[in-house]
């Protein structure tokens, strides 16, 4: 049966906490965690929402998305001269451990922005796995991957200094040991360069880079005006390991405005040598090390982390042995709603649910819909804003998801009262 989640982030009740669907307790299926967290950036209750470590942060009602229920945005401001966002951020969210990880977000810089306007920085948005503490330094650990924007340019890159063989600095160690780095200093592990090598203190730390080949960030107003609200989505997958070696599969990919930029099938992001590392740690850590040239902002919106691409075209065998299709949702209407609100979608499975939980990942209602006419049909469902003891829940934002063969599409809609 294919579900329906719609997943309450309630403004009004801050002692909601995301630690039961983290841990997957409350959840009903192994499919409903895929989205591992969302963050719709309305308000600066960080902690009922699972981050931790710094908890600040400025929201702005002044710059946001249009739709998609959406009335504030986080805004990181870069003073002239400084590292970081004035205000801080809301700082780190741990997640299950998973093999891949999928993150989405809007995102807007101003007219001026200009990031490090060095060939590196600024860090943007870090995953951090299992192999290193909840409060690590994200710039020498066992693997951080990075998204993020260099001068304009998109980009995916890798760190694992805690592997790297220091006594084989400069050595090519891919075909004689898996107990190596694959980010720079101990060989290329997968045909994409050996990476940078560098001395960061009495240690050396790496990088590896891959890059969009072209400007998407630009001053100038158009398609790619970084002054208007762009949708990038980012995808990382953990290569294999066979009979102790790393094979290079791993996968990494962008997607710009929904177009593919970068697309990797072919790397190498792990050694035999750790074949249980997992990512595990979503960082949001805008910083430009050598202090920002100018005062500019970014502002985000909306953040999604899962561990697939909601709304990919993924498909499945169905338990027929036919292949199934991939199902659409579509933007209830109206939204925002004051009564009762309709979805809209298309699916190949006559038994459709949707299931409301709140952020805790507690049961408030299951809906199913009564508009079915075929097993390919399109469907409708009618929410009330009612849990299943017919009480009205809260005024707020809600993520509601189409999960159907292994593929996710997500929406937002917001319920005022």
């Amino acid at each position: 049966m294919m579900t329906i989640i719609l997943l309450m982030l309630i403004s009004a009740n801050p002692a909601i906490a995301a630690d039961a669907i983290l841990d997957g307790s409350l959840v009903p299926t192994a499919a409903d965690r895929e989205i591992l967290f969302f963050e719709p950036f309305e308000d600066t209750l960080f902690a009922s929402r699972g981050w931790y470590d710094a908890l600040e942060g400025t929201i702005t009602t002044e710059e946001h998305i249009e739709g998609e229920g959406s009335t504030a945005c986080f805004e990181c401001r870069f003073l002239q001269g400084t590292s970081g966002c004035e205000g801080g951020t809301p700082g780190r969210h741990l997640f299950d451990e998973t093999d891949e990880i999928y993150l989405s977000y809007y995102v807007k810089y101003s007219a001026n922005y200009v990031g490090s306007d060095l060939p590196y920085h600024p860090h943007e948005f870090l995953f951090m796995t299992n192999e290193n503490g909840p409060y690590a330094g994200p710039a020498w650990t066992y693997l951080t991957a990075y998204v993020e924007h260099n001068e304009g340019e998109p980009l995916l890159s890798i760190q694992d200094g805690q592997n790297i063989d220091e006594s084989n600095i400069g050595v090519d160690l891919t075909e004689i040991t898996e107990n190596r780095a694959v980010a720079g200093c101990n060989g290329d592990s997968d045909g994409y360069g050996d990476g940078e090598c560098y001395w960061c203190g009495s240690t050396h730390c790496n990088g590896k880079q891959w890059r969009a080949g072209g400007v998407y960030f630009q001053d100038v107003p158009g398609p790619y005006y970084q002054n208007d609200w762009h949708f990038i989505e980012a995808y990382f997958k953990l290569n294999s390991i066979v009979e102790g070696i790393g094979i290079s599969d791993g996968i990494i990919k962008y997607w710009y405005d929904d177009q593919l930029i970068i697309d990797h099938e072919d790397i190498t992001i792990r050694t035999g040598e750790h074949p249980d590392i997992r990512f595990n740690q979503f960082l949001l850590a805008p910083y430009i090390g050598d202090g920002s040239p100018v005062e500019q902002v970014m502002w985000i919106d909306n953040l999604t982390v899962a561990t697939s691409r909601p709304g990919s075209e993924a498909v499945a065998e169905s338990p027929s042995g036919q292949i199934a299709a991939a199902c659409q949702l579509n933007q209830n209407y109206p939204n925002p709603f004051n009564a009762t609100t309709t979805i809209s979608f298309s699916s190949n499975d006559p038994q459709v649910e949707i299931t409301i939980f709140n952020l805790a990942g507690r049961l408030i209602r299951i809906l199913r819909s009564t508009d079915f006419t075929n097993a390919t049909s399109y469907g409708t469902v009618t929410w009330d804003g009612t849990d299943d003891n017919g009480n009205q829940v809260s005024s707020g934002i809600y993520l509601y998801s189409l999960q159907s063969a292994g593929s996710v599409t997500a929406r937002k809609l917001l319920m005022l009262k």
